[in-house]
């Protein structure tokens, strides 16, 4: 029996100049058309249940329906899942669960708030790392074989450290390629998060970066501080290390060169990449490239999978990779159908059967021997095409839509809002804030949509202004809207200012609570009751300080 090949690192690759074997590594799933797709996950489907099957995890869940488990009638056999079967097996972190070993566990606080501990075997981590190193290649490249990914290239980043699945991302990645991370990743990890952002950006002054990974908010504040001449602490010239003073001069002549008399972050920094996620990313890219000086990568993970699409190198809209899970989609009617009516969905297609157009729930099994079966992530995708003719990719496009908890149903709109419509809304208004939540609350028996929005402090529209402003917006957006206004006949749109530093104080009362990452700011779309108290408290303190309201 031949010995398996030692896993060879990217990095090693690229020091020889294989870049045609490392793109193919990492980016060959974007040649694939839908039957080469369909054929990897089958295969991995296949190596995964020969393992699952012996796990005590799935004997305790699934019992007697293991006798005979096949690719072809797993999804017959086994029903979808949520993580409340996983929790009492899982909670406890054993090391004895699956049928593999188990790497490392990765924590997410999920929508209820309860932590989520999820198993990663030496497969799921191995692919982890893949991915990282794949979304660095393409979200440097301009064009399809193009590698500007270096060994030694700087990457820095705030987002969470391990346990949390950015951070295990990135010691997964660090054993794929030789990256040099800012922070080093041990010293991340011993860092609160407001001294590691101030540390993360300290250090790039000096050392520089090729790489960043950060929240899009975060990115877009630090440009307008940056536009508006302030410097945050990390920015502090006392830092008088030659290498930071040789950075800034270089700096203002690149602004002046534009005409400019203040610095972006483009004139400190040429990124090869700048990875981020979520809804806000694809509102703000305009403002993130002029302030960063190029396009935001956008990468969809979750601690349950890891990654599991990403853009490509036109960094348009996102394709799933076939080696991180079998991938299957509940049909929008279904899913709404639950959300009205508590019926739970059973059908589901595959990824040969999705729809241009068409709304669907992600539903993932994991490879590797990994512990979830037809997990439900809670997660809903559009699809926008099948193919792209300027890229030559043959595969389904994706955009990610939100997460369930992030849409609000409304009275006489037969459709649910979600974030992404509301923060479109808002840049079509216009409006510049710092943040806001919504919630559906009533005056009376008259249903409104009332908005808490902390405006920035150059921001003058009067409430009333943006209230009919963002229910004009919606009637663009939304074309079933305005059934809205003919039903209700009134404008079922209300906003309250907050004071100026709502937010930032709710977010270091969290930090002195001890909020894990992904509770620290409050859901945009229907805040728990307990969170907009919590505002309004803020809020009133504020006014309190300057000696008056608004």
């Amino acid at each position: 029996m031949e010995k398996p090949t030692p896993f060879e690192k990217t990095s090693d690759l690229l020091r020889r100049g294989e870049f045609e074997a490392a793109w193919q590594r990492h980016c060959s799933f974007l040649d694939l058309d839908l039957n080469g797709f369909m054929a990897r996950q089958w295969t991995l489907l296949e190596d995964h249940l020969a393992l699952a099957r012996q796990s005590p995890l799935w004997q305790r869940l699934f019992g007697e329906r293991l006798q005979g488990l096949t690719p072809q009638n797993f999804r017959e056999r086994l029903p979808l899942t949520t993580y409340d079967q996983y929790r009492p097996h899982l909670q406890d972190r054993p090391s004895d669960i699956l049928a593999v070993p188990i790497k490392a566990w990765a924590r997410t606080s999920g929508l209820s708030g309860k932590p989520k501990w999820v198993p990663y075997t030496e497969g799921m981590y191995r692919q982890l790392g893949l991915a990282g190193v794949t979304a660095g290649i393409l979200s440097a490249a301009t064009k399809r074989g193009e590698i500007r990914l270096r060994p030694g290239d700087v990457v820095a980043s705030n987002l969470p450290p391990r346990p949390f699945i950015s951070g295990l991302t990135l010691m997964a990645t660090s054993e794929v390629f030789d990256y040099r991370f800012l922070p080093p990743l041990d010293e991340t990890e011993e860092l609160d998060f407001p001294t590691r952002t101030r540390r993360v950006f300290q250090l790039a002054l000096r050392e520089g970066m090729d790489f960043l990974g950060a929240m899009t908010l975060v990115l877009v504040r630090m440009g307008e501080a940056f536009e508006q001449g302030h410097r945050e602490q990390g920015f502090s010239l006392s830092l008088l290390h030659p290498k930071v003073l040789l950075r800034l001069w270089r700096a203002y002549r690149r602004a002046r060169r534009e005409g400019r008399s203040h610095l972006l972050p483009k004139d400190v920094w040429q990124l090869k990449g700048l990875q981020c996620g979520g809804v806000d990313t694809e509102v703000f890219r305009e403002a993130i490239r002029h302030y960063w000086g190029v396009d935001p990568f956008n990468v969809y993970g979750a601690t349950e999978v890891g990654v599991l699409a990403m853009q490509a190198w036109d960094h348009g809209d996102l394709y799933f990779l076939p080696d991180s899970a079998f991938y299957e989609f509940i049909p929008y009617e279904d899913w709404l159908r639950e959300q009205r009516e508590q019926v739970p969905p059973v059908r589901t297609v595959l990824m040969d059967e999705v729809q241009p157009g068409q709304r669907y729930e992600v539903v993932i099994t994991n490879f590797y021997g990994g512990a979830l079966a037809r997990y439900r992530m809670h997660d809903l995708v559009e699809v926008t095409g099948i193919g792209d003719e300027a890229t030559g990719i043959r595969l389904p496009r994706f955009r990610f839509v939100g997460r369930t908890g992030s849409f609000i149903h409304f009275p006489a709109f037969p459709g649910l809002i979600d974030e992404g419509v509301l923060l479109r809304a808002f840049a079509q208004v216009g409006f510049r804030y710092t943040d806001w939540v919504v919630r559906k609350e009533f005056d009376g028996d008259r249903p409104y949509l009332h908005f808490y929005v902390e405006p920035k402090p150059t921001e003058t529209m009067p409430a009333e202004d943006l209230a009919r402003g963002l229910h004009e917006a919606l009637k663009v957006l939304l074309p079933d809207y305005h059934f809205v206004e003919t039903v209700l006949d009134y404008l079922p749109i209300r906003v309250t200012y907050l004071a100026h530093g709502v937010f930032e104080q709710y977010v270091a009362y969290r930090l002195k609570q001890g909020a894990d990452l992904a509770h620290l700011k409050p859901a945009r779309i229907e805040p728990s009751l307990e969170a907009l108290q919590l505002l309004l408290h803020q809020h009133h303190v504020l006014q309190a300080a300057v000696g008056g309201g608004q």
